[in-house]
């Protein structure tokens, strides 16, 4: 079984690239924003509204976490779906297209992307202590 606490920091390390990348095409554009600003942006503009896939995800996974009485079942049902999102393709969601363009651009995206799926597929036996 995967361990969601291994796989959350690569996840959020991500998800935090995937942000920066954006925010660094949305200011060539609109010129520079304050963090205050481009938070409001990001949790308003439709430009970013592929984003909120998988910070929903990511939320119902730190809930994962809070929860005591977490079975495997639903730590392999939140893999899956991380495991299935995280696959960029041109014809797929919204999600997984904007995705697959951003890592065809970022080297940063494309690290954290290989960080998270090898968190991802081991056993939490087999990782580094």
């Amino acid at each position: 079984m995967i361990s969601l606490t291994e796989v959350r920091l690569p996840l959020l390390d991500l998800h935090k690239s995937l942000v920066e990348t954006e925010r660094r095409d949305y200011e060539r554009t609109h010129g520079r924003l304050e963090n205050a600003e481009f938070l409001k942006v990001l949790m308003e503009d439709p430009q970013f509204a592929w984003l909120k896939q998988l910070t929903a995800l990511i939320v119902r996974m730190d809930e994962a976490l809070e929860d005591d009485h977490n079975d495997a079942r639903a730590v392999g049902r939140l893999a899956g779906e991380l495991r299935s999102l995280l696959k960029p393709d041109i014809q797929g969601s919204a999600f997984q297209q904007r995705y697959g363009d951003i890592l065809q651009r970022s080297a940063a995206a494309v690290i954290e992307h290989g960080r998270t799926l090898r968190a991802l597929s081991l056993p939490s036996e087999c990782r580094r202590p």
